[in-house]
């Protein structure tokens, strides 16, 4: 198998796992709407601190991910 091949290959495993990974983030994403009225009612303000900074981070990446999915 030449290298090119082999690096194409590799690319595509690359890109699939970023599908996947950004995949994944939305749907956790569309969860949060409900995790978040869960800690309201059983949490505390500095649980749903720490959740709403998840959320940025998630959110963060997500830009990131797709960003990096469209210049491929």
């Amino acid at each position: 198998m030449s290298t090119e091949t082999e690096s194409e290959k590799n690319q595509s495993v690359i890109d699939n796992n970023g599908q996947q990974a950004f995949q994944t983030l939305v749907e956790w994403v569309k969860t949060v709407p409900n995790a978040i009225d869960e800690i309201k009612k059983n949490g505390t303000e500095e649980d749903l601190r720490k959740y709403q900074l998840q959320i940025k981070m998630v959110l963060d990446k997500l830009k990131n991910i797709e960003q990096e999915l469209r210049s491929d």
